[in-house]
């Protein structure tokens, strides 16, 4: 077994040997396993990694709110037994009695890799250690995640799978000077990655942001005019959280919504959060509304 300390509590932890070739950390959408008196395969998102040997578990399909909290291996030259458990309670796992005992509670799995051949010869667990969950301080509310000025040209993408990434580049572009703890970069991340098609590289939002504006390279988009006297903002409607280490983040919960209005028309964005913080900066009359709420600028009615 070999360990890595990557930041804070984020660590990686390898059980197995060095046979059969490596397959990328992946997050977790769906789990199964094949097993016998070893590890023959292990099936991630659909992927299997391994052979056909054994039987085949039942495939852990997550909730959004979900996560594996449980690791129990067993492990020498290859992977001998696993079994995962989420902090829903639910549970898969298979194998033998060989190897080595390893045990990783009160934490929360990032992503898997591993090698692998004929069977699975060794697993990666990226985790959070200690894992805190963070905590709602309010629900449904609305906000600015963006606003394009007058006289330029607005990007408004045209499916909602690119509107959902559309989104979160957005608001992960409003994280980028603020550090942030393990458990709360792992819950941003795991939202991301549910919601969009970013692959895992790590949990920090320069990598998230990065790999977000990768994927937007693909999709579809008109442009939209902003004349003189306009602005173009970015709606959508989210819930905030507390992290651990006392810091606030929000995720969305509606699809984004791309409108532009005049500057005059600034009672549409009141009862706003402002991710951006600027916005009254297009919208003068707007300053007379802006107060700080949940550590946000919000245009207060």
């Amino acid at each position: 077994m070999s360990t890595l300390t990557v930041t804070n509590s984020i660590v990686i932890n390898s059980y197995g040997g060095d046979g059969g070739g490596e397959f990328a950390a992946d997050y977790i959408q769906s789990l199964a396993i094949r097993s016998g008196s070893e590890i023959d395969a292990i099936i991630i998102n659909g992927t299997k990694h391994g052979g056909d040997g054994g039987g085949i578990s039942t495939t852990l399909i997550f909730d959004t709110d979900e996560f594996i909290s449980t690791v129990k291996i067993r492990s020498g030259s290859r992977v001998d037994s696993l079994t995962f458990i989420t902090n829903k309670g639910r549970s898969i796992g298979g194998g033998g009695t060989g190897g080595s005992e390893h045990e990783l509670n009160n934490i929360r799995v990032i992503a898997i890799g591993g090698r692998s051949g004929s069977r699975l010869d060794q697993i990666q667990i990226t985790y959070v250690e200690n894992y805190e969950p963070s905590t709602i301080v309010e629900q449904r509310g609305q906000f600015v995640i963006g606003f394009t000025p007058q006289n330029t040209i607005q990007k408004e993408y045209t499916e909602n799978t690119y509107k959902t990434t559309d989104s979160y580049q957005n608001i992960t572009e409003t994280m980028l000077s603020q550090q942030y703890n393990a458990s709360v970069e792992a819950e941003y991340y795991a939202k991301v990655a549910f919601s969009t098609e970013i692959k895992y590289v790590n949990t920090n939002t320069t990598t998230i942001s990065h790999e977000l504006t990768e994927e937007l390279k693909s999709g579809t988009y008109r442009e939209m005019t902003v004349n003189a006297g306009q602005v173009g903002v970015l709606l959508l409607n989210g819930t905030i959280m507390r992290g651990s280490d006392g810091t606030i983040w929000m995720f969305p919960t509606t699809v984004v919504s791309y409108a532009v209005i005049s500057i005059s028309d600034y009672q549409n964005v009141l009862n706003h959060y402002d991710l951006t913080g600027e916005l009254a900066t297009q919208m003068p009359e707007l300053i007379k509304y802006k107060v700080e709420k949940n550590d946000y600028v919000f245009y207060q009615s």
